[in-house]
């Protein structure tokens, strides 16, 4: 650069901490200097970018007094269709017990203690012909697994027994409330059913009654109990139910008309808050009424049928697997030459509002796995290169040891110089892994391999034009810091 181009040019710096903050706009409108584009399989709370959520093979201790020491549990079968959870009350041992319980390849219903010696797991007898409906439900003092399906009657399962009641029908949701038993079944699900025997073993058609829903808002899907009220979601809405005393007497309100279908597995309470999904985006109910969440990303899972989407809170937040549209080239599963079902995994924090997305995993089931010692997310895949597998969520980035692609892209900005020349003469990072680092303008383009270091690291740049964005990609583990951009602008 000439003198006279000094003279007529000033340095401004432009910091980059912003890389959690996404556009609020869709267009290619102009935006300020740092928001983000487009991000996965990073983690950007702290204004820095660190690796995102991974799945690596489930661990657990195998004695409540070490919780330290952890074996990978192991798994019948080649593959997993779905897991769920129970918490017995061992009152010989005068503790609970924490089973996990999954459905196989094999039609095997099988369980292990998760925190105990496992050698094989125990196997429910079944005849079961495809994956069952799970409800569950509080069986006198001892919570139980209610299964029930093709092939086999309604088996009820706790820690210390496992009965079937075979003239029951198959139940979809399950709940007591005001001493009365309500549910939801797979023959009928326009009608509720209910009786005032709330013992699960002698439930039958033959001594239930039934109130008919049959108005706009479509089949019923799940009931949920809080506040003193009974919530029934539905195709198309929610309906509030409330009972006066011990009388068959019902008040039935209309809560909520949605103008989309409500996917029943993306249906998640979190205290007196309920989280679902519908085609236009994600609702909280509180009970009274419903509110639209800002979900940072939502474009790519608009306008998409998430029938096999499946969704859990963990740890104040909320997870969707889902499907998303897919950009460039292929990440992950993506790439599966039979296709895929999922693709993506949306993380929305309840309390800062962030989201976050896993791009590249074809996830086919969510669990939260809650107890004192020592909590996880699990999940079950579709896909045949995890599908026999069981993993708990990680932070590296990595999917069952194998690094994913990770990618970051700016907004464009003209650095709040629309009509001034500039040139991007450096920019400063601190890298701890190796990582790329591409400068797009209205000109040219520029890539850099930047070396993992944990020194801040100058670059030198020159690259002219007049709007301005940025690609930082990696294949491995991600920390990136104190990224900001010097620009020579003429003024």
């Amino acid at each position: 650069m000439s003198y006279a181009d000094k003279i007529k040019s000033k340095e401004k710096e432009f910091r980059f901490s912003l890389f959690a903050s996404s556009s609020a706009k869709n267009s290619d409108e102009l935006e300020k200097v740092g928001l983000t584009k487009e991000k996965y399989n990073l983690i950007c709370s702290d204004g820095s970018l660190k690796s995102g959520y991974g799945f690596a093979d489930l661990k657990m201790p195998t004695s409540e007094t070490d919780l330290d020491s952890e074996s990978v549990v192991d798994f019948r079968g080649d593959s997993v269709k779905a897991i769920w959870k129970l918490k017995w009350f061992d009152v010989s041992a005068d503790t609970n017990k924490y089973y996990l319980f999954y459905f196989n390849d094999e039609r095997y219903i099988c369980y292990d203690n998760m925190f105990g010696v496992r050698v094989t797991s125990f196997i429910v007898p079944n005849t079961f012909t495809q994956t069952p409906f799970c409800a569950y439900y509080r069986k006198g003092t001892q919570d139980a697994l209610l299964l029930s399906g093709e092939g086999d009657s309604l088996t009820v399962l706790t820690g210390g027994s496992n009965e079937k009641n075979e003239d029951a029908p198959e139940i979809i949701s399950i709940c007591v409330y005001s001493d009365k038993l309500f549910a939801i079944t797979a023959s009928d699900r326009a009608s509720l059913i209910y009786t005032d025997d709330i013992e699960i073993l002698n439930f039958t058609d033959e001594k239930t009654a039934e109130l008919d829903f049959g108005d706009e808002r479509g089949n019923l899907q799940r009931l949920i109990s809080f506040n003193d009220y009974l919530y029934i979601f539905r195709d198309y809405g929610i309906t509030k139910l409330s009972v006066y005393g011990t009388s068959e007497t019902f008040a039935v309100n209309h809560l909520y008309h949605s103008d989309s279908y409500i996917y029943p597995n993306s249906i998640c309470l979190n205290g007196e808050d309920v989280y679902f999904l519908n085609c236009n985006g994600l609702k909280k109910f509180n009970g009274t009424s419903v509110s639209d969440l800002d979900l940072d990303g939502f474009d790519l899972i608009k306008d998409i049928n998430q029938a096999k989407c499946y969704a859990s809170i963990y740890d104040g937040k909320y997870y969707l697997a889902c499907r998303g549209k897919v950009s460039g080239d292929g990440v992950g599963c993506e790439n599966n030459t039979q296709g895929y079902t999922n693709n993506m995994l949306f993380v929305y924090d309840i309390l800062t509002k962030q989201t976050d997305i896993v791009r590249g995993i074809d996830i086919n089931m969510l669990l939260t796995f809650n107890n004192p010692f020592k909590s996880k997310l699990l999940a079950c895949f579709n896909g045949s290169d995890l599908i026999g597998k069981v993993g708990q969520l990680s932070k590296d980035g990595k999917f069952f040891s194998s690094p994913i692609k990770k990618y970051w892209k700016s907004t464009c900005t003209d650095f709040g110089y629309p009509n001034a020349s500039k040139r991007v003469s450096s920019f400063n990072i601190k890298s701890l892994y190796d990582c790329k680092v591409r400068i797009v303008s209205d000109k040219d383009s520029k890539e850099f391999e930047i070396g993992g270091n944990s020194d801040l690291q100058k670059i030198k740049v020159n690259l002219r034009g007049n709007e301005f964005y940025f690609e930082i990609t990696s294949e491995d583990l991600v920390d990136i810091s104190n990224f900001v951009v010097n620009v020579s602008v003429k003024e």
